[in-house]
């Protein structure tokens, strides 16, 4: 998967996240996780969110986000370490 999928992939599922939890906006996402919101910001951007977060966020949404969702470059390293 390449990164403007990636990045494509996780600003769907922060914008899934907000939906679950009735947020407006990426600064209620982040008050909501005591973050600045350059913090949501820079994960939109990089297509990748922290892992802590994203199992935070993975427990906040009851799995409905998962942290797969949320760290595709996580997901692919771990399948590829399987795969070997």
């Amino acid at each position: 998967m390449d990164a403007e999928n990636n990045t494509d992939q996780v600003n769907r599922a922060l914008d899934q996240v907000k939906q679950i939890r009735r947020l407006r906006s990426d600064r209620q996402l982040a008050l909501m996780l005591d973050l600045e919101k350059q913090n949501v910001a820079a994960w939109r951007s990089k297509g990748e969110v922290p892992a802590n977060r994203a199992v935070q966020l993975e427990l906040i949404t009851k799995n409905k986000v998962t942290w797969k969702m949320l760290c595709p470059r996580l997901l692919q390293e771990t399948l590829e370490l399987i795969e070997r």
